[in-house]
């Protein structure tokens, strides 16, 4: 049994008011009692359950109020939700061992595992590494691990925190929180580009912060952790319909229709290279009003590429 079976199964015998005892489920699993502990203290993190000593080894739920509360709470049970999804992408069946009775979000959580992927548009690359196993194990129990990853070069992440796959752009990543002095140690590391992947006993916490940039970023050269400016836009009429019916980034709102029939849209970035490449794919039709520094740097570019023709 994995170790994701033996959480649940112990989460189950907790609900069903039965009292646990690490000893006996050490026995029970065929593991060593560390293991068995380790994921005490998993269930107790994760769930926030008070759970008190009936004799040494040995734990019950405090009392039926505690997850009655726990579960109706609206905060914790969208925490509940995103585990259970997380749990159903990976193995539907070991959702058996939970009552959908106590959590009814059960029934309808196949409907809502594509959004822990978070697919900005339909699948190009096939997620195809030997360490997808690896890589789910660490991010259900939050598991630092070592990446290595090969680009040009092969370079080695040490003691990362694994916090979400994602699909963007066509290709899937892992997004990490890495050592890593730039971007404050945020990386985007190409799944299928990793040669190998270490998983560690050792956790961390729930990072929010990254859990929330991730759930709102607009792009892959988005900055983590610095702060946005705003950028003017001015879209001539000839494509203007355009960007009205779709919008180019989430940030994308409209300021202004020009009596020409001109946009003026503006947009929240905090790295040139977000919008770069949109304001280079409708070149001649569209210009930077502001920020000053956005123009110049867009104008270095085709200068650039002039010159290397």
């Amino acid at each position: 049994m994995t170790q994701t079976q033996r959480v649940l199964k112990i989460l189950s015998m907790l609900i069903d008011n039965k009292t646990v005892c690490t000893e006996t489920l050490s026995k029970f699993f065929d593991t060593n009692l560390r293991n068995i502990q380790r994921d005490m203290v998993y269930i107790k993190d994760f769930f926030s359950l008070s759970l008190y000593q009936t004799e040494k080894g040995c734990y019950k739920l405090q009392s039926e109020s505690v997850l009655s509360n726990y579960i109706t709470t609206k905060q914790k049970q969208n925490s509940l939700k995103d585990f259970f999804e997380f749990i159903a992408l990976f193995d539907e069946k070991l959702l058996v061992f939970f009552d959908t009775d106590i959590f009814p979000m059960i029934k309808n959580i196949k409907k809502d595992v594509k959004q822990l992927y978070h697919i900005l548009e339909k699948p190009i690359e096939k997620l195809d590494t030997r360490f997808v196993q690896d890589i789910k194990k660490s991010l259900i129990y939050r598991q630092y691990a070592d990446v290595q990853l090969f680009d040009i070069n092969s370079k080695t992440f040490k003691h990362v925190k694994p916090i979400k796959i994602i699909f963007a752009e066509g290709n899937w990543y892992l997004a990490t929180i890495t050592k890593d002095t730039k971007n404050n140690g945020f990386k985007f590391l190409r799944i299928n580009f990793i040669t190998d992947f270490k998983v560690h006993s050792n956790t961390f916490q729930r990072d929010l912060e990254a859990e929330e940039f991730i759930k709102n970023f607009q792009s892959l050269f988005q900055n983590y952790k610095e702060p946005k400016y705003e950028v003017k836009l001015l879209v001539d009429k000839e494509v203007a319909r355009y960007f009205k019916v779709k919008k180019h980034l989430k940030s994308q709102k409209l300021i202004e229709i020009t009596d020409n029939k001109d946009l003026i849209l503006s947009f929240e970035i905090n790295n040139s290279m977000e919008i770069a490449p949109l304001i280079k794919k409708w070149i001649p039709h569209i210009k930077v009003i502001s920020p000053k520094s956005l123009d110049e740097f867009i104008k270095n570019d085709i200068k650039k590429f002039l010159n290397d023709i």
